[in-house]
């Protein structure tokens, strides 16, 4: 064989051997990505998107950093917020004037796990709360700071009965019992407070957009008419559940992380964006923005907001989660006129927060002074359509309302107090009761002559 042919056939092979590898090594690199990409799309989603849990580290804040921020307390209503301050592991009940009058603090493994929301319940009695985190939740007793209800494994993720997967928003419902979005198990549930499973909406563990299945849901929201509003993140909308919770509408949101819907006055829905840059967008039920709040940078910027809820004065209150502050907004100047945080810097001190993720709101009566009937009535002109408190004795009953006095007995004059309102059919004759309500004039022509009378605010009590 002369060297032209060998020099031929080596060549021919190595151009075998090498054109071999490539293409294996194509289809070897293809096949890896190709896994790869599958891999992590299916763990996209199966997990869909989550909220940090990692806690930032307290960062000092100065008188004058609190001072500076936004300090309107007209702007509130005169409300106080409940504010689910999870970073810290703790519950605070804030004054529109910043006074913390209430508090409570979750005993955790760890900081971070502490309740992602938290709601009123029973008249302000009670607080039912969501960990999600540690995928339980509780109901608390506001007075006694007890837990009286729980529901869920402490930090064990699950979609057994007794289990839960993030659950979010969890709700107490007028027949007693809880609704939550178990985020993960791709659901919306009602517990009774025997903690059965007594309704559904979604199937568990299929995550997906079509009716009947929810995918990710993290709102439900009840409305005074039975409906419930849910917030899904994947799909980016909402959808609305009749009182038997058959879907009845499903709305396409322009957000890209769309949390807590809410209704508004005009019958809209308010939605926040948990993004940086945040967002808060009102929308109709026809799909049209009709009020927006964004800003891309400066103070007025939102960072990952989770709920925005309209207060009765037409304000928007909302958590701003990462700036560690809750905010009103004038919903007309599209300006921060009250804020309860020092934006950017996570704290526990006075006038800090470490990501507030839940609000909700209470009207607090005053802790007003105890007058007698004959201090009411006497000085009449000084108390008129002023909330007070007094105390006395049922002394005569008429048709639709009572006549109090200071006496248990006795002859009834123009100065006793007449009394209509909540809870007169309870009242017996010979006890003593603290009454308390608003001191009208006109508008009930009494056996006693008296022009004005109390509008009882509560029930009666006895003493």
């Amino acid at each position: 064989m002369n060297n032209r042919i060998f020099i031929g056939i080596f060549i021919a092979v190595v151009l075998v051997i090498f054109v071999t590898v490539a293409v294996v090594g194509f289809n070897l690199t293809k096949n890896y990505f190709s896994k790869t990409l599958t891999t992590q799309n299916q763990n996209i989603d199966a997990n869909g998107p989550d909220e940090d849990e990692s806690v930032p580290s307290p960062v000092a804040a100065s008188p004058l950093d609190i001072a500076q921020e936004p300090t309107d307390a007209s702007a509130l209503g005169g409300y106080n917020v409940l504010i689910a301050d999870r970073g810290n592991n703790r519950l605070i009940e804030v004054t529109p004037e910043k006074n913390i009058v209430w508090e409570y603090k979750f005993d955790l493994p760890k900081a971070g796990l502490g309740a992602d929301d938290a709601f009123f319940a029973d008249e302000g009695k009670t607080i039912i709360v969501n960990l999600e985190l540690y995928h339980v939740i509780q109901q608390i007793d506001y007075k006694t700071k007890e837990i009286v209800w729980t529901y869920g494994k402490p930090g064990i993720p699950g979609s057994d009965p007794g289990y839960l997967n993030r659950p979010d928003d969890a709700y107490k419902l007028a027949n007693g019992n809880v609704m939550t979005a178990d985020i993960k198990n791709c659901r919306i549930i009602e517990i009774s407070l025997d903690k059965r499973i007594v309704r559904q909406y979604g199937v568990t563990g299929v995550c997906k957009n079509q009716i009947g299945y929810l995918n990710k849901p993290n709102g439900d929201t009840p409305l005074p008419n039975g409906h419930v509003y849910i917030s899904n993140i994947r799909g980016n909308n909402i959808i609305e559940l009749d009182e038997k919770w058959h879907q009845i509408m499903s709305l396409k949101v322009p957000l890209k992380y769309p949390s807590d819907p809410q209704p508004t006055k005009k019958g809209n829905i308010l939605i926040a964006d948990y993004n940086d840059p945040g967002k808060i967008i009102e929308i109709s039920k026809k799909g049209k923005v009709v009020w927006e709040y964004f800003y891309k940078d400066g103070d007025q910027k939102l960072n990952s907001p989770s709920l925005a809820v309209e207060l009765p004065n037409g304000n928007i209150l909302t958590n701003d989660d990462l700036n560690h502050r809750v905010v009103v907004i004038n919903k007309n100047t599209k300006q921060i006129v009250w804020q309860y945080g020092v934006t950017g810097k996570p704290g526990s001190e006075q006038g800090q927060l470490n990501i507030p993720d839940g609000v909700d709101i209470i009207k607090r009566t005053p802790n007003l002074p105890t007058h007698t009937v004959g201090q009411i009535t006497r000085h009449a002109k000084d108390f008129v359509n002023k909330n007070i408190k007094v105390s006395g004795y049922l002394i005569k009953r008429e048709t639709g309302y009572l006549i109090f006095s200071d006496e248990a007995t006795g002859a009834i004059s123009s100065f006793d107090l007449p009394v209509t309102g909540l809870g007169i059919d309870l009242v017996q004759s010979g006890q003593k009761y603290i009454l308390e309500g608003k001191f009208v004039e006109g508008g009930l022509e009494s056996s006693n002559k008296n022009l004005y009378h109390l509008e009882l605010s509560s029930k009666p009590k006895s003493i």
